[in-house]
């Protein structure tokens, strides 16, 4: 439950920082001269990226809860039978995909539209590609019997890397709505808000599959995880 709770700890920070730059405590209506005397421009947030990031928290929070019974159910030498270098691989095209959108966003913050579709468009293929190694090891635990036994680190292996992935397929149908509108539309709306809102969000699934990666394998990092999550 330590990691839970170090979870919870860094949210009240990242909510306590959020809450500090409202100024709620702020009165512009003795301001003089403000253009609005109820609301204070500090104030004004974009409700998009505040209910992304309300959502990515909740999804923090079930994922960091799953990873907690892992680590109570199953015991810290149990190791999913699978060749740790397919998802090596898949981990670098996460990586990589994360990368590319923050080059879109770059770009499309200094007007280049043409590069940051292209970056775009790298990074849909690269979580397509994560999807077809997490599908092709679900295949084969499925071949060797594995998904229908009792194993409690495959189960749990099936249960995180599906929810995984459904949360990057949600992420490449963003990307596909985002590209498809800057390639077809004749007057495309700017980049720039898009791939921001995308970039936090692959960045998200990033952070979160490393912490799974490190607790389902053998990792560098795997020490850390392991004394976050597994109890003393």
């Amino acid at each position: 439950m330590s990691l839970v709770l170090a979870y919870l700890a860094v949210l009240g920070a990242f909510a306590a920082r959020w809450l500090a730059q409202q100024h709620l405590a702020d009165r512009p209506w003795l301001t003089v001269g403000s253009p609005h005397p109820l609301v204070a421009p500090a104030a004004i947030t974009a409700p998009t990226r505040l209910g992304l990031g309300i959502f990515l928290a909740s999804a923090g929070l079930l994922f960091s809860l799953l990873v907690a019974a892992y680590a109570m159910r199953v015991p810290g030498t149990a190791l999913v039978p699978l060749d740790p270098r397919l998802l090596w691989l898949t981990t670098f095209l996460l990586a990589g995909a994360s990368l590319a959108l923050h080059g879109a966003h770059a770009a499309a913050r200094r007007g280049r539209e043409e590069q940051a579709t292209a970056a775009l468009g790298f990074a849909s293929a690269a979580g397509l590609g994560f999807l077809g190694g997490q599908a092709f090891a679900w295949h084969a635990l499925w071949q060797a019997g594995l998904v229908q036994g009792p194993d409690a680190a495959v189960a749990f292996f099936c249960l995180i890397t599906a929810l995984h992935g459904l949360h990057i397929l949600a992420g490449l149908v963003a990307l596909a709505w985002i590209t498809a509108r800057a390639a077809l539309l004749p007057r495309p709306p700017r980049l720039e808000p898009g791939t921001a809102l995308c970039t936090l969000y692959w960045d998200a699934l990033l952070a979160v599959w490393l912490v799974l990666f490190g607790l389902l394998f053998r990792t560098p990092w795997s020490g850390l995880i392991d004394a976050l999550c597994r109890p003393g």
